[in-house]
């Protein structure tokens, strides 16, 4: 177990290495809400996220020691700054599907970063083989109590910008950050409600707390947009302090995810991954408890992602939201009919973005054609009248 001492010794050991993040009253998730909601802007930390905090707290104590370290990207780049910060060698084991942008931040910022397996876990194990083969100190994401405290300085960065703190709500993976927040809030506001969001792929806390025991047997590397919380295998220090100190932990899936992170995009201008936007997901889904207090703070924990995946994600999450939706529909090869479809779409005041016109392949029948449309719409309901409007000619398929 970790004490609040812990964590206030963890803060002292950051001599200005760690920034104190924007803590901001959200006027649209407020109105959206029916809530009092405060972002706290950790995705603009030092390396993109909360991780340079707990990474800094061990390296600190080690005089140059080589490191090495495990991650999907976020804590990569928290063990590769604070090394460079600290005069350690790091070298930094990553699954080979973590994000480019974040393979190679870790590297410019001083680490050797080894490729090697599908998940979180395969690397784990890798660069703890490492650690034995040469010496070097395995610095865990979140498996380590040092690191635990060092992410529990959040907790009073947060009760010190915001001392009225009704509850805060905070995204979980291997749940470093979710047990470190808990003990500085139970420590210092006892009376704040500690809320965890889990993506539904790795949801193993959630998971042990139906079960009533820590589960071991969690499937490992199911596909998720949220890559920096898809952490399957779980931490018996973390486990014993949420146990004891987290009030509830929810859970929202990818398309709940990829809506938030566009919502906070749209609304509140600020860059996020999709690991960091799950607490929002919670928010506007209704999950969070009727009865947790206001205000309510949500943490916004890392804000590294790749470009290419954030088009995507914000495509999917502008679909999970009614404001994009593609139709496919399927016709006679006849002049007149494509403009007929797009004279619909236009009829019901949407902007058509794409047009695609199938004459071959697809397994058409002979004599048709199909056409597919992406539109840009106003909301869920307009999505559903445009389709509607398309009915009499026959969409195949409505996404």
């Amino acid at each position: 177990m970790i004490s609040l001492n812990d964590i206030q010794e963890a803060r002292a050991r950051f001599e200005g290495n760690v920034t104190q993040t924007p803590l901001v009253w959200s006027q649209s998730f407020s109105r959206l809400t029916g809530r009092d909601v405060y972002l706290k802007v950790e995705c603009m930390q030092r390396a993109g996220s909360f991780k340079i905090r707990g990474a800094l707290n061990v390296l600190t104590r080690l005089d140059g020691q080589p490191v090495v370290a495990a991650s999907a990207g976020n804590h990569a780049q928290g063990v590769a700054l604070a090394a460079a910060f600290t005069g350690s060698p790091c070298t930094v084991f990553m699954p080979e599907t973590a994000a480019i942008p974040k393979v190679k931040a870790t590297e410019d910022y001083g680490a050797v970063v080894r490729l090697v397996g599908v998940s979180l876990a395969d690397a784990v194990d890798a660069a703890k083989l490492f650690s034995e083969e040469t010496g070097a100190r395995f610095v865990h994401p979140y498996d380590d109590p040092l690191v635990v405290a060092g992410q529990g300085t959040l907790g009073l960065e947060i009760l010190e910008q915001l001392p009225e703190l009704g509850t805060v709500v905070v995204p979980t993976g291997g749940g470093g950050l979710l047990a470190g927040v808990s003990v500085a809030m139970k420590e210092t506001r006892p009376s704040a409600e500690v809320i965890g969001v889990e993506i539904e792929s790795a949801s193993v806390y959630a998971d042990s707390r139906r079960r009533g025991e820590l589960v071991r047997d969690f499937p490992r590397g199911l596909p998720t947009v949220a890559d920096g919380i898809a952490v399957s295998v779980p931490s018996e220090i973390v486990w014993e302090i949420l146990e004891d100190n987290v009030d509830e932990i929810l859970v929202v899936n990818d398309t709940q995810t990829t809506a938030a992170l566009a919502y906070i995009l749209d609304r509140s201008k600020i860059m996020v991954e999709p690991a960091g936007a799950v607490g929002v997901a919670a928010l506007l889904e209704k999950l969070i408890p009727d009865d947790a207090p206001d205000p309510i703070c949500i943490v916004l924990s890392g804000g590294n992602i790749d470009l290419l995946l954030l088009g995507k994600a914000v495509r999917h999450g502008l679909e999970a939201s009614g404001r994009f939706a593609q139709y496919t529909v399927l016709m006679p090869d006849q002049p007149g009919n494509l403009a007929l479809v797009l004279q619909t779409v236009a009829g019901e005041g949407a902007n058509v973005l794409q047009v695609q016109h199938h004459r071959e392949g697809f397994g058409l029948p002979f004599g048709m054609v199909e056409i597919e449309v992406s539109v840009e719409t106003k909301d869920a309901d307009h999505a559903a009248r445009i389709s509607a409007a398309l009915e009499p000619f026959q969409p195949g398929a409505v996404g």
